[in-house]
């Protein structure tokens, strides 16, 4: 993981403090491990990879932006859409586009939140 910028960290913390928060406790107390035995930006990466996921539905072998390996040219092998990968770095390019960091926590609220403050 390169370095954080300042967008990512204020995501990375978003993302901490939302899993932290959880009704899962099995979750909050992963999170809690994690804080005391590992650099916050792994763990802000973690979390923000878990809310995405969540937030956005994702199947367990589909990727979302916060995983560092999506590309904004990533697409989908075949053309099969069920990959993800095409989705993701999609979603990737809006974030980017808007101003956004990868790791946004809910990242279509984010954007949602964004065009409406551009009013688009």
């Amino acid at each position: 993981m390169k370095k954080p910028s300042k967008g990512d960290r204020e995501a990375m913390k978003r993302a901490i403090a939302l899993s932290l928060g959880s009704r899962d406790r099995a979750e909050a107390e992963r999170v809690r491990d994690m804080l005391r035995t590992r650099p916050r930006a792994e763990v802000g990466w973690s979390c923000a990879i878990s809310c995405q996921e969540k937030v956005l539905r994702t199947r367990p072998w589909q990727p979302v932006s916060a995983a560092d390996y999506v590309a904004v040219t990533d697409r989908d092998d075949e053309g099969s859409p069920i990959m993800g990968r095409a989705a993701a770095a999609e979603l990737l390019r809006r974030l980017l586009a808007a101003g956004l960091s990868r790791y946004e926590p809910d990242p279509l609220r984010a954007l949602a939140r964004i065009e409406a403050e551009r009013g688009t």
